[in-house]
């Protein structure tokens, strides 16, 4: 590796561990029987012999540049996880606390967690990893994360949701917004840690939690405070040293 590509690649993965992650709030905009509504809407997503033949087929990218990007990625906690979006907006947020962004972010996190779990519980899908003990992962596998369902991708629920939210704080900024959120889904992936059929309509999901918290009081006062912390970060016009090797990472997206 280029020796300008491996500086670049180390700021990427440690862009994620500028400070300790906040705790994801207790509770998200949506009442627990709006989520179990929408558990109760997602259609079933059975996992088709071709699914094993697309994953397979990500090995190629093991520790390749898109490999250490779905490393990065991984962190879906804010702050950290507004870093991913840094590309998309120019900005760079960790050079100042953003708390209205971190609480937004913190609860759509929520929202999309709970319902990924209401998901998961009743669909048992074997994650890549797990199925096949000679595949590796790029994060760290615990039993716990061993044994549980692929299905619903989380971070495709909460990358989804994140790009609504950004899209909605950028207008202008949208169509990279889009792509990186939806990277965060392919990440998983990536990573073996999901199957890449279950990308899209995990999306799907996290965009309808967006939608359904952008109803709610509390989200339209958070959303006003966050769009000014956004206007801020935009024009400190600073960059992240991260960028190079996002660039260099997406040019390997597999889809």
């Amino acid at each position: 590796m280029r020796p300008a590509a491996a500086i670049a690649l180390a700021a990427l993965l440690s862009a994620c561990a500028v400070r300790p992650a906040a705790p994801t709030p207790v509770s998200g905009y949506l009442a627990s029987t709006e989520i179990t509504a929408l558990a109760g809407d997602a259609p079933p997503h059975p996992l088709a012999p071709s699914d094993h033949a697309a994953s397979q087929a990500l090995r190629s990218l093991e520790d390749s540049d898109r490999w250490r990007l779905a490393t990065a990625q991984a962190e879906l906690r804010p702050p950290e996880a507004a870093q991913h979006f840094d590309c998309a907006l120019g900005v760079r947020f960790a050079q100042h606390p953003r708390p209205a962004l971190t609480r937004l972010m913190g609860r759509l996190l929520a929202d999309s967690t709970t319902l990924t779990e209401r998901l998961a519980r009743v669909t048992a899908r074997p994650r890549p990893a797990a199925l096949d003990p000679d595949r590796r992962a790029c994060v760290r596998l615990t039993d716990e994360t061993r044994a549980s369902s692929a299905w619903p991708v989380g971070p495709a629920v909460a990358g989804a949701a994140y790009a609504e939210l950004f899209a909605a704080l950028a207008p202008d900024r949208a169509e990279a917004v889009y792509r990186t959120g939806h990277e965060i889904g392919v990440s998983r992936a990536v990573c073996a840690m999901a199957w890449p059929a279950d990308v899209a309509p995990s999306k799907a999901l996290g965009r309808t939690v967006y939608a359904r918290a952008a109803l709610t009081r509390d989200f339209t006062a958070d959303l006003s405070a966050a769009r000014a912390e956004v206007q801020a970060a935009r024009a400190e016009r600073l960059t992240s040293p991260a960028c190079a090797a996002e660039r260099l990472a997406l040019g390997q997206s597999p889809f």
